[in-house]
């Protein structure tokens, strides 16, 4: 089971630490701008719940007490700076979806790339984000394999509301059945047009090309099991790219032409036996 998932819980774990980390930027940025300095006072029943206190005990101490009556930190903006910077996911959902002081207008339109019209999807999907992350964390495959579709929706559900979190999709499309290469490659090409020009005369060439193409190269594993793919069915990136490339050459590409990618001057170099 771990060889079927493997690869699959790493790319999903990257994506659910940059949504982690965008929350984190975005919460400090949008709290500090309307409370400044009164901020650990504002939330304070939030900081010190007993409950969610005991959450950050260790055997060196408590972390949060350890920012929270740190007398050397006198700012209330640097506590809790420090403090959303420790926090676990299930409290950064909570103070963004529970707590009132969260919901002023101010707070919402700066923490959101688009501020839903309504919360109750993110409400509902808070605890599914939850149980994907702690599948991917406890290799509980079983658990993510009965409820993928699930996951993967709220996934998508909550980076769909955060700047950029996908590389650009304000969400991954959808479709009824399994998407070809060519129908996923032109979804990116649609939203992600960048990916797909080519620069010869680029100074940086070999750079160039590979941080274009790896972001592809990602986008597009992501959009296919999202889509239903399972690992071992994903794309090479040689598929990927040579279909890429035939998008680019032919107004009406096929996934089945017989489509000559040496001729293009990234791989004009390259044997046409490696």
């Amino acid at each position: 089971m771990i060889e079927r998932y493997y690869f699959e819980f790493s790319k999903l774990y990257c994506r659910i630490m940059r949504l982690e980390m965008q929350m984190k930027k975005k919460l400090i940025s949008s709290v500090l701008g309307c409370y400044k300095d009164t901020v650990i006072t504002e939330f304070q029943k939030f900081f010190f719940n007993k409950d969610r206190l005991e959450r950050y005990n260790h055997k060196t101490g408590n972390s949060f007490l350890a920012i929270l009556k740190n007398p050397q930190i006198q700012q209330e903006s640097q506590k809790f700076i420090k403090l959303v910077n420790i926090m676990y996911l299930s409290d950064i959902l909570f103070i963004i979806l529970c707590c009132e002081q969260f919901r002023k207008e101010e707070i919402v339109s700066n923490f959101y790339h688009k501020v839903p019209e309504k919360f109750g999807p993110l409400q509902n999907g808070r605890n599914t984000l939850l149980e994907l992350r702690n599948a991917i964390a406890h290799y509980n495959f079983r658990d993510y394999e009965q409820n993928k579709s699930k996951y993967l929706s709220a996934l998508n559900l909550f980076e769909s509301y955060m700047e950029r979190n996908i590389k650009g999709f304000a969400e991954f499309p959808k479709y009824e059945s399994k998407p070809s290469v060519k129908t996923i490659l032109l979804s990116i090409k649609e939203a992600r047009p960048d990916l797909f020009e080519i620069n010869p005369n680029k100074e940086d060439e070999i750079e160039y090309y590979y941080n274009k193409h790896r972001v592809l190269l990602d986008l597009c594993d992501d959009i296919a099991l999202f889509n239903g793919y399972t690992t071992s069915e994903l794309p090479s990136p040689w598929t990927v790219l040579r279909q890429m490339y035939a998008i680019n050459h032919d107004n009406k590409p096929s996934e089945q032409q017989d489509f000559n990618i040496y001729d293009l001057p990234l791989f004009s170099h390259l044997n046409k036996n490696d």
